[in-house]
């Protein structure tokens, strides 16, 4: 359940980036924000944008990191911001595009957009039968993924309670959000 509401924060995050103005709404992206693959790629932004640590030479690592990568984004945001906008919602407004030279996404954001995270949520909440008629074998969650994820679903609604006060969340913000505006002003 705390994945399902992490989605819904997702979705939350998605609405205010429409209400500023930084990307537009559309029936494709209504889709985007009932497509659970769409809201975790979205998840994967917001995760970049929250920035947590747990000592100060955790947080210099990553103020270096942003550093040396200057104006541009991690490959795993990058990529999740280009696999949203393109291989999700650009397909659904138009079918008959194609890339001249396809991009190289970042594994893992690859991963989320081809439903792997999804599948393993959905396994980990459902019985599944399998063509036989047998019970599949459930995924094992432990009591430390449960507190991560119960850790991320707090720090996403605090995200988003920020951005609907009207506050900005981070520099990380302002940096993902410029790349998001770009891609989406881009047309398929």
């Amino acid at each position: 359940m705390l994945l399902i509401a992490q989605e819904e924060f997702a979705k939350a995050f998605i609405l205010t980036l429409v209400r500023d103005g930084i990307i537009p709404f559309s029936r494709p992206l209504l889709r985007a924000m009932n497509d659970h693959a769409c809201k975790q790629l979205v998840g994967l932004i917001m995760d970049y944008v929250i920035m947590r640590w747990d000592s100060i030479d955790e947080a210099l690592k990553l103020v270096e990191a942003d550093v040396a990568l200057g104006d541009q984004l991690p490959p795993a945001i990058e990529s999740a911001v280009m696999l949203l906008r393109f291989e999700k919602i650009g397909r659904w407004e138009s079918s008959i595009w194609d890339w001249d030279e396809p991009p190289t996404y970042e594994s893992g954001s690859k991963k989320i957009a081809q439903g792997q995270a999804d599948r393993r949520k959905q396994d980990a909440l459902y019985i599944r039968i399998g063509g036989d008629g047998r019970v599949c074998p459930t995924v094992a969650v432990t009591s430390e993924e449960i507190y991560r994820e119960k850790e991320r679903l707090t720090d996403f609604r605090h995200l988003v309670d920020t951005l609907l006060e009207g506050n900005k969340a981070s520099y990380r913000y302002d940096k993902a959000i410029s790349f998001i505006r770009d891609m989406f002003a881009q047309h398929v």
